[in-house]
């Protein structure tokens, strides 16, 4: 079996799948003042730092959702991740195409929380998705997340167990795995053939110097 894994915001999509899901969850009513105050904690956050979004955002978000039902979001979430499917980055799209065609199993693998990350798995006709667990209690959300964030080494380490899981161990050796930054490299490096889409100013050099594929260009931050 040959494996493809990609990572989610900014690799197969410009931005993040996230900015296809507020306006959902806005035009909903969905705990409108919730959205204006993680907008503004955003805000404050790109203007001041550098440092991934995904380091504070999964957190941020399952404590908008503490006590709502998936089922309360779950229609905003099932149009977003039909925005994601249309907005995919055409040389993405193309290697979807092209992967399908060989018979590759694809997997999602992102810190992005899983009531957004499988309906967009689930849209792009993924095998599988590994994504940032918001915890739930007697149907509800409870607001904190279910383990670590998706993100940097739990990336790998989580690939992993899925795959001796599945047992698979062998399969890194010969996956390919597209992402965009620099906390995606203990991924990127375990893989057989990684690939750096329009990869961030950390990952260029590490990429360039190692030879990796790169698809897109390059970006600022």
């Amino acid at each position: 079996m040959a494996l493809a894994l990609f990572d989610l915001d900014r690799t197969l999509i410009d931005g993040y799948a996230y900015a296809r899901l507020m306006p959902q969850l806005w035009r909903r009513g969905i705990r409108r003042s919730g959205l204006v105050r993680l907008v503004g904690r955003l805000l404050v956050s790109r203007s001041t730092s550098r440092a991934p979004l995904s380091g504070w955002w999964p957190q941020a978000f399952a404590r908008y959702l503490s006590g709502l039902a998936p089922e309360d979001i779950a229609d905003a979430c099932a149009i977003a991740a039909a925005r994601v499917r249309d907005g995919l980055r055409p040389a993405l799209a193309q290697e979807l195409r092209d992967l399908r065609a060989a018979g590759d199993e694809l997997w999602l693998v992102t810190a992005t929380v899983h009531p957004l990350a499988e309906p967009v798995a689930a849209a792009l006709g993924f095998q599988e998705c590994l994504a940032t667990r918001v915890a739930t209690e007697g149907g509800r959300f409870r607001g904190v997340l279910d383990g670590p964030t998706c993100r940097g080494p739990e990336k790998l380490a989580r690939v992993r167990e899925r795959l001796r899981e599945r047992g698979l161990e062998d399969a890194l050796a010969n996956a390919r795995y597209y992402a965009d930054g620099k906390e995606d490299l203990p991924l990127l490096l375990a893989v057989g053939e990684p690939v750096a889409v329009c990869p961030d100013t950390g990952l260029l050099p590490v990429a360039t110097a190692r030879g990796m594929r790169i698809l897109g260009a390059p970006r600022e931050r």
